[in-house]
């Protein structure tokens, strides 16, 4: 018997031994909540009720010297950017009056920028193939916030250009800081599958944008199973500095025939945007085009219903790691359906997907075994655990949702465990409308993870309060 107590006693602690690896414990504690405003605009739109807080907004919230920034239409249909000082401060909204937004397009949203070397906070609105409406600060307004007036007397005039001389038709503009503390621009020309996505730079000693470039190409001839496509365009999942100054981007290609996405592409820059590397290493001779050497790095054909715009993010080693939801041959069939029977494939088949790039370039992939919810965001901390977010149910035995009314749910792996070991740590309550941003800012800066959150309005176009959620992850 003793014998026998043993043994069961050595399977036992075998046992915790080899599955410690797997069953690391992780902290979600809610930390502060707070209104932004009670009554955000919602709309009545083809794709989506939401306008404030979607997928391609980047950025929709941040901070910057203390105070976080969040940009948003009210229910007014203005243009709003509102702050607070951190940690808890009371949120004070500039409302500008001089533009009136009268669209229902999900897609026409708000997003702003902040320039670390002069302070100038600069906005762009309402585009889906539309004139640029773009503004900027005086500089120091973020530098040196108590020496300004919040108002929009400290904004200057809507323009249709950034380069002098050079107006433009814009689709999801998107800012993001550089390295040496300036800023940088990304919008598309043209439409849905037969777009070209270009990059600015804003010169804070001057003032002034300058070198407006294409950095990837519509060109090119594709054919699969669906059919034969003359054009594209890039859904980027984000454009991301590492620490070494290396920009990278991963995105999917948007065919014009049968309006699918297919393939995950990854280039980088080592120049800010300037020329482009593939996987390899290797340098492109010419934009970045669907035939361009090396860029795929993994292979999603049109008929797994690769959805767009999802998360990306770089760890401290400079590794890649994006998610995103797709289906599977065995997910569709397991479903009871046929590889390209529908467009984005059954609910019930999709799966969020991790993909990795490691230090030698290589990929890797690990498929998360849940079902899915709306377009997820990722993060990582200083030791590279990943912690991603996204609008869904925890609910497993429910029917499956891809999008509207859900809560917040925070999924987490940890870098000890190669990010094997993906679990579901914590959930919100909704219903909430929105796709869940985070401020990346905030969260390198303090370690608080500040979310977006806008609750479904209890009828069609109502205006609904928008929240931030401010949490603390601790990983053990």
């Amino acid at each position: 018997m003793m014998k026998r107590m043993k043994f069961i006693l050595y399977l036992f602690f075998a046992f915790l031994i080899f599955f410690e690896p797997l069953m690391a414990q992780v902290k979600v504690t809610q930390e502060n909540i707070s209104t932004v405003d009670d009554k955000a605009l919602t709309i009545y739109g083809r794709f989506s009720s939401a306008i404030n807080g979607r997928t391609y907004q980047k950025d929709a919230i941040a901070t910057f010297n203390g105070y976080q920034y969040m940009a948003y239409y009210n229910h007014e249909r203005r243009v709003c950017l509102s702050r607070r000082e951190l940690p808890t401060g009371e949120w004070s909204t500039i409302r500008f009056f001089d533009y009136l937004f009268e669209s229902d397009d999900a897609h026409n949203i708000v997003s702003f920028g902040i320039c670390p070397n002069d302070g100038t906070i600069h906005l762009a609105f309402d585009h889906h193939v539309h004139p640029l409406h773009y503004r900027v600060s005086k500089k120091g307004l973020a530098t040196n916030p108590e020496s300004h007036e919040w108002s929009a007397a400290s904004f200057g005039p809507i323009v249709s250009e950034l380069e002098d001389g050079k107006p433009i038709k814009i689709t999801y503009p998107k800012f993001w800081p550089t390295p040496d503390g300036n800023l940088q621009f990304n919008y598309r020309v043209r439409g849905s599958g037969n777009g070209d996505r270009m990059l600015v730079d804003y010169n804070a000693e001057t003032g002034k944008w300058e070198n407006t470039r294409q950095i990837d190409s519509a060109e090119g001839t594709f054919e699969d199973v669906l059919g034969v496509s003359s054009s594209r365009c890039s859904y980027p999942n984000g454009y991301d500095y590492d620490a070494d100054g290396t920009l990278h981007v991963t995105w999917v290609w948007r065919e014009d025939s049968q309006g699918a996405n297919h393939d995950l592409i990854y280039v980088y820059s080592e120049d800010g945007g300037l020329t482009w590397k593939n996987n390899g290493g290797q340098l492109l001779t010419e934009i970045p085009h669907v035939h361009s050497p090396g860029i795929v790095v993994q292979s999603i054909p049109r008929v797994l219903g690769l959805m767009n715009d999802h998360g990306q993010v770089v760890d401290s080693k400079g590794r890649v790691h994006v998610v995103m939801y797709h289906c599977t041959k065995e997910t569709i069939e397991a479903a009871g359906s046929k590889l390209g029977d529908t467009r984005w494939g059954p609910s019930e088949a999709k799966r969020y997907h991790h993909y990795w790039r490691d230090t030698n370039g290589e990929w890797k992939h690990t498929e998360m075994p849940w079902k899915v919810g709306n377009r997820p965001k990722i993060l990582a901390d200083e030791n590279d655990n990943l912690i991603m977010i996204y609008a869904g149910t925890t609910d497993q035995e429910g029917k499956s949702k891809n999008s509207g009314s859900q809560d917040l749910i925070v999924a987490v792996a940890t870098a000890k465990n190669n990010w094997q070991d993906w679990h579901l740590a914590y959930s919100f309550k909704g219903p909430f409308m929105n796709d869940m941003l985070a401020d990346v800012y905030r969260w390198k800066s303090e370690g608080i993870l500040s979310i977006m959150l806008q609750d479904e309005p209890g009828e069609v176009r109502k205006p609904s309060p928008l929240h931030v959620i401010d949490l603390a992850v601790q990983f053990d």
